[in-house]
């Protein structure tokens, strides 16, 4: 059998659409899509969130009393201070593990890593400056102040 490769790209162009009125070039007015969306309930209840957040996804939460919020690879606050005997507890709120690991060695406190939503707490039994860093992103820093 003998091809006619003339009749294939008329075939062709034909079944593609590529007449007069078809194609992306046809209209330069963009097409009306507001009724698609009609039956889309309002959704006044979503929540708000603060813009330096790592992930708008979640809402931003205030920090609890003697609470470190780790969060867009910074600790916040950077410097606490507490009384003598007061429980810090750090609380990641970042996408990615942190740790909180004193600087000193013998280490005072080391939280491990703390995965998403993770918390570590760590009782302060002495008065002293205590400085801290995350060990899986070094210049992540922070002090505790115990009084």
């Amino acid at each position: 059998m003998r091809t006619m490769p003339g009749l294939f790209l008329l075939l062709a162009a034909v079944g593609c659409g590529t007449g007069p009125a078809a194609g992306p070039m046809a209209s330069t007015a963009p097409p009306d899509h507001s009724a698609a969306h009609d039956d889309m309930p309002d959704m006044p209840d979503m929540p708000a969130h603060a813009a330096k957040r790592g992930n708008p996804d979640k809402p931003a939460k205030a920090p609890a009393a003697n609470q470190i919020v780790i969060d867009n690879f910074a600790f916040a606050p950077n410097e606490l201070t507490v009384p003598i005997g007061a429980e810090v507890t750090w609380v990641n709120h970042d996408d990615v593990p942190h740790t909180a690991t004193s600087t000193t060695k013998p280490k005072t406190f080391d939280s491990g890593t703390l995965d998403t939503d993770q918390t570590y707490s760590h009782a302060f039994t002495k008065a002293g400056e205590y400085e801290y860093f995350c060990a899986v992103h070094p210049k992540m820093t922070g002090r505790i102040v115990v009084k």
